[in-house]
C-alpha cells in the first residue's frame, strides 16, 4: 500500500485497540495501527483529512535523514559511554535538587523517545542525548526525574519541572523540533 502523490510506503497494523493511530516512522513510512473492526474506507477517510499533516511530517522526516550523520561501531560505543558518564552525573546533581532517588540508569539506543522513567526507578536514556546542547540534556534528565514524583504529565509534572527551568516550554520546543536530526 502506497500514497500515491505522495509516494510514501503505507504500513498498516490491526491490532485489539479502539483508536486509530498514525505515525510517521523514521524511515518514512506512514504506519497505521487500527482496530480490527475498522473497515478500510473509514482508514481511508481519516488518512484523506490527515493527508496535509502525512505530507509535512513525512518531508520532516526525510529532511532529517538527509542531515544524519552515520557512526562506526567505536565511534558509538565511545559515545554511549561518555552518556553514561554525562547523563550519571547530571542525573545525580538534579536528584539532589528535587529530593529524589532512583534505583538505576540505563542507556540505550531508542527509536522514539530521549527518556523514560519506570515505577521501579529505573531512568533510561537514549545514548544520542549526549550530542545535544547541554541544557537540552539537562531538560531530559529533569523530565525523567520529575517522573519519579509523578508518573505522568499532570499540571503538577510540569509545575516540577518548571521549578527546576522555568524555560522548560522553549527546552521541550526546541527538542520537538530539532531532536530528530541527531537520532
Amino acid at each position: 500500500m502506497e500514497i500515491e502523490e505522495l509516494h510514501i510506503p503505507v504500513i498498516c497494523e490491526r491490532g485489539n485497540r479502539k483508536t486509530l493511530a498514525i505515525t510517521i516512522t523514521q524511515e518514512g513510512s506512514l504506519l497505521i495501527k487500527a482496530p480490527f473492526k475498522m473497515q478500510d474506507r473509514e482508514i481511508e477517510r481519516f488518512l484523506g483529512q490527515k493527508r496535509y499533516w502525512i505530507y509535512k511530517q513525512a518531508k520532516r522526516v526525510k529532511e532529517a535523514a538527509s542531515d544524519r550523520i552515520y557512526r562506526s561501531e567505536e565511534e558509538i560505543k565511545r559515545l554511549k559511554e561518555q552518556a553514561r558518564k554525562v547523563l550519571k552525573q547530571k542525573t545525580d546533581y538534579y536528584k539532589a535538587l528535587l529530593g529524589v532517588d532512583y534505583q538505576r540508569i540505563r542507556i540505550g539506543n531508542q527509536k522514539t523517545r530521549w527518556g523514560s522513567c519506570s515505577s521501579k526507578g529505573t531512568i533510561s536514556y537514549n545514548w544520542h542525548l549526549i550530542l545535544m546542547p547541554e541544557q537540552i540534556m539537562d531538560y531530559v534528565v529533569v523530565h525523567e526525574l520529575c517522573h519519579l514524583l509523578e508518573m505522568n504529565h499532570s499540571e503538577r509534572f510540569w509545575e516540577r519541572v518548571e521549578k527546576i527551568f522555568p524555560d522548560y516550554k522553549e527546552r521541550r520546543r526546541w527538542l520537538k523540533e530539532n531532536g530528530n536530526r541527531y537520532l
